[in-house]
């Protein structure tokens, strides 16, 4: 069963989240540009910021979605689409590192996503597992009288 409404609020959540991204650090995507170390920190910096917040948005969803995996990657798309579209639209200061920009960015929101999917799993195991153990450990006092009566 697809949670239409938990999928909604996430994936728009992703798109306001790449929105506020691009707001607030578009003045920083011109340092991408700058010579030696210091263009490579700024990129593997932009980079870092896209992989863990949609490492968290697909850990967080897929602790309680159940086999729509497909959601996260869309929710890593619409995380991205506000940069490149910013990137290709505005002159950033860019020039030639514009590709590797977008490239990197694209690559770290997918990577943060397939991780976010696996962590999720492990996690949403564990909850699951939690949650049986404490209803075996229940003594019979506390338990509900009619959960032992037989359907027939």
């Amino acid at each position: 069963m697809i949670n239409w409404q938990r999928t909604f609020a996430f994936v728009t959540g992703s798109i306001v989240f790449g929105l506020a991204i691009i707001l607030l650090s578009h003045n920083y995507i011109q340092y991408v540009a700058a010579e030696g170390s210091t263009g490579y920190l700024f990129l593997f910096g932009f980079g870092l910021v896209y992989l863990n917040l949609n490492f968290g948005f697909s850990r967080r969803f897929i602790m309680k979605a159940v086999n729509i995996n497909w959601v996260c990657y869309l929710m890593a798309f619409f995380t991205i689409l506000p940069t490149i579209f910013w990137v290709y639209t505005k002159d950033v200061g860019l020039a030639e590192t514009e590709l590797l920009f977008v490239l990197t960015t694209i690559f770290s929101a997918f990577l943060g996503a397939f991780f976010g999917i696996r962590r999720g799993v492990v996690k949403r195991t564990k909850y699951v597992q939690q949650l049986r153990e404490e209803k075996e450990e229940l003594p019979d006092s506390l338990k509900r009288p009619h959960d032992d009566l037989n359907i027939n």
